[in-house]
C-alpha cells in the first residue's frame, strides 16, 4: 500500500532517530523556516530534550556549556543565511577546547545558490577552519542507499564529535519546499517505509590509544635522571581518576604540581603538600625563575593563564612533555618537543606502574623547597589580598569561593576574573567544579555558557563576570528566564575594560578611556529587571555571606559590585612587588 509522505520530514526523522540510537539527548534549536523539517523532527522525538532560543549566538554558547557539563555531544539547529554565521563564535570555542557539538544548518537548494535568493549564503563547509568534520547531507531522496547514508552521517557525526576526533562536527542540510510534513511530496510503499525506519545503526568505538611501551620506559628513565622537575596543569576535560593519579605521580617523583586556577585542581583534589598555587606571583622574582629552571617539565591540559608563567616556560631549558589525548600542541612558547597523544589518566597509570616497579627513590627535598616559597607567598597573599578593603577586585573570587557550597559549579568569565582566579585562589578542601571559555578566550557568550552548565546540573552554579562581558551576552538572560535556571551572577562593574589598565597603553591619557576602557555606564538593575531577574547590589565583604544557594530561588539573581579598576591594578602591583622582595630575600 502506498502512503503519502514529505521527503524532507522523512529524511530529518531518520537522521534524528539515528542520533538518539547513538546516545544524543539534547538539541538547541533556533527558529526559522528552512529548518522546519529538522525542527519538527527533534520536537517530535521523545528521547530528545529540546531548548529553543531565538538568538543563534546565545544558543551556540548555551549548547557549548551543556556539552561541556555532560561531556558529550549536543546538537545545534539553525536556519539558513546569516543565522549560520551567528553560531561561529561558539563553534570556534568548542574547536579550541574539543567540546563535542553536532551543528545542523538548514540550507537553500542548489538552484537558489548564487542568484540573489533571499536568506542564501555559501554555507558549504563554512566553518572549515574550526570543525573536526564536515558533511554535506545533500537533498533528501527516497533512494534506499541515500536514506541509509543520512543515517550513517548521524552515526559518524556522533562518533567523531565524541571520540574519534573530539570537537564540533558540521552537517549542512539543503531542503526544497514544501517544508511542512502535511505537504506531501511523494508516495512510498508502507512496507518499505517500515523497513527503512526499523533498521538502526550503532557504531562501536574501539577506545583510546594505547601507550607505547618503549616510549614510556624512556620517560621513566628521564624522570630517574631528573630529581628536580615540575608538573604544570591547565584546563582539560580530565576524568575522575586524574587528580588521584596526579597526586601519586607527584609523590613518587617529588615533582610539585603547579595548578593553574582554571584547572580546578586547587579545590579538594590534590594534596596541599604536592600543590603550588602562587607561581604567577613568585615568578615575578627573576632569581626564582633561575631556581625553577629544571631539567624536566610535564604539561597537562591547556596553556597557562598568566603571561608570567608563559614567559617562564619559554625561557626554561627543560625537556617538556605535552600530554593530552589527541596530541594537540598546547604550547605557545613552541619549546616543547615531546607530545604524548594519550589520555592523561592512561599515561599516568603506566608511568606510576613503572616507577613503583623500578623502586625509584623519592626526592622530596626539591618539592619541599618550592613549597616553602609557595607558603611564604600565601602568607603575603592572606595579608595583602584576602584582607584588602572593599571593593578590591582581587578579593572577590576568594570571597565567592569561601561562601559557595561544596560541589558547586563556578563559571569564571574571561578578561580580569579568570586572571584573578589564577592569581588569588588558594588551595581549598572544598570541591568546586571550575568552568571557563578559555579556548579562544573571548568575552562573548559567557552568560549563555553558564546557563548551559547550570541547566544540566543539580548543583548550585555561580558565574563571576565583568560588565562588558555581561553586556556582550545580555540575551543569555533570556535563556535563564525562559527555562527558569537559577544561576547566581556576581557582576564586577568597573565601568569598562579594566584589564587594559594592566597594559602599557593605559599610559596614553589622550585616548585610553574612549578607545580602550570604553565605559558604558549601564543601569544593570533595569537591564536585569527587563529579563525578569532579581538584582542586588553588594556594598561590603560581609554582604557576600548573603549570596544564596541557587536552589533557594526560582529565578536567576545578579549581584553587582562596583569597583575601581585603577586602584585594583595598583593594589595587584604592590602585592607582586612585596612578593618579589620577600622571595629575593629568602634566596
Amino acid at each position: 500500500m502506498k502512503i503519502p509522505i514529505n521527503r524532507n520530514s522523512l529524511w530529518s526523522e531518520l537522521f534524528v532517530d539515528q542520533l538518539t540510537e547513538n546516545g544524543i539527548k539534547y538539541a538547541c534549536i533556533s527558529p526559522g523556516s528552512r529548518n522546519t523539517p529538522l525542527t519538527l523532527a527533534f520536537a517530535g522525538n521523545k528521547k530528545i530534550k529540546t531548548f529553543v532560543n531565538p538568538d543563534e549566538r546565545s544558543s551556540g554558547f548555551f549548547a557549548l556549556g551543556l556539552a561541556e557539563k555532560i561531556s558529550g555531544p549536543v546538537v545545534l539547529v539553525t536556519t539558513s543565511g546569516t543565522a549560520v554565521a551567528e553560531l561561529y563564535p561558539a563553534i570556534i570555542e568548542a574547536y579550541q577546547r574539543r567540546i563535542p557539538l553536532i551543528v545542523c544548518t538548514a540550507d537553500r537548494p542548489p538552484e537558489l545558490q548564487n542568484c540573489g535568493a533571499n536568506q542564501t549564503i555559501n554555507q558549504k563547509n563554512i566553518y572549515r577552519n574550526h570543525i573536526r568534520k564536515f558533511f554535506d547531507a545533500g537533498l533528501p531522496s527516497l533512494n534506499f542507499a541515500k536514506l541509509e547514508k543520512i543515517k550513517q552521517i548521524a552515526v559518524d557525526a556522533v562518533a567523531i564529535s565524541k571520540h574519534v576526533n573530539r570537537g564540533p562536527v558540521h552537517i549542512n542540510f539543503p531542503f526544497r519546499k514544501p517544508l511542512e510534513p502535511e505537504s506531501y511530496t511523494d508516495f512510498i510503499d508502507s512496507n518499505l517505509l517500515k523497513k527503512i525506519k526499523s533498521k538502526k545503526i550503532r557504531k562501536a568505538f574501539t577506545g583510546n590509544a594505547k601507550p607505547h611501551s618503549k616510549e614510556i620506559n624512556n620517560i621513566v628513565q628521564t624522570i630517574k635522571k631528573s630529581p628536580e622537575g615540575l608538573i604544570l596543569c591547565g584546563w582539560d576535560m580530565f576524568d575522575e581518576d586524574f587528580p588521584k593519579l596526579l597526586n601519586m605521580f607527584s609523590r613518587l617523583t617529588g615533582y610539585p604540581v603547579i595548578a593553574d586556577g582554571i584547572s580546578g585542581l586547587r579545590f579538594g583534589k590534590i594534596s596541599r603538600h604536592n600543590l603550588i598555587v602562587n607561581a604567577s606571583a613568585f615568578l615575578h622574582s627573576e632569581a626564582f625563575n633561575f631556581l625553577l629552571d629544571t631539567k624536566t617539565i610535564f604539561m597537562f591540559g591547556s596553556a597557562p593563564t598568566s603571561n608570567i608563567m608563559l614567559d617562564f616556560i619559554k625561557k626554561s631549558h627543560a625537556q617538556k612533555f605535552l600530554i593530552n589525548e589527541y596530541g594537540d600542541y598546547k604550547d605557545p612558547s613552541k619549546t616543547a618537543e615531546k607530545i604524548i597523544p594519550l589520555n592523561p589518566s592512561v599515561f599516568l597509570k603506566e608511568i606510576i606502574a613503572r616507577l613503583q616497579k623500578s623502586g625509584n627513590p623519592i626526592n622530596n627535598s626539591w618539592r619541599k623547597k618550592i613549597n616553602r616559597f609557595d607558603a611564604a607567598t600565601e602568607k603575603i597573599k592572606k595579608h595583602k589580598i584576602l584582607n584588602a578593603a572593599f571593593p578590591f577586585e582581587g578579593r572577590i573570587i576568594p570571597e565567592v569561593i569561601k561562601i559557595i557550597p561544596s560541589n558547586s559549579n563556578l563559571v569564571i568569565s574571561n578578561s580580569m576574573p579568570v586572571r584573578d582566579l589564577d592569581y588569588f585562589a588558594s588551595h581549598s578542601r572544598k570541591k568546586i567544579n571550575v568552568y571557563t571559555n578559555r579556548g579562544a578566550s573571548g568575552i562573548d557568550g559567557i552568560i549563555s555558557t553558564a546557563a548551559g552548565i547550570a541547566v544540566s546540573s543539580k548543583r548550585p552554579t555561580y558565574l563571576v563576570i565583568g560588565d562588558l562581558a555581561f553586556l556582550h551576552d545580555a540575551n543569555g538572560m533570556n535563556i535563564l528566564r525562559n527555562y527558569k535556571i537559577p544561576l547566581v551572577i556576581i557582576l564586577i562593574n568597573n565601568n569598562g575594560g579594566g584589564i587594559f589598565r594592566m597594559l602599557p597603553v593605559a599610559k596614553n591619557r589622550a585616548h585610553f578611556t574612549e578607545y580602550f576602557q570604553t565605559p558604558q555606564s549601564v543601569n544593570f538593575s533595569s537591564l536585569t529587571d527587563a529579563y525578569g531577574g532579581i538584582f542586588r547590589r553588594i556594598k561590603s565583604w560581609r554582604a557576600f555571606e548573603k549570596l544564596p544557594d541557587e536552589k533557594s530561588s526560582g529565578n536567576f539573581t545578579v549581584y553587582e559590585i562596583k569597583t575601581d579598576a585603577e586602584k585594583s591594578v595598583e593594589h595587584r602591583r604592590k602585592y607582586w612587588e612585596t612578593v618579589k622582595k620577600e622571595i629575593n630575600s629568602q634566596l
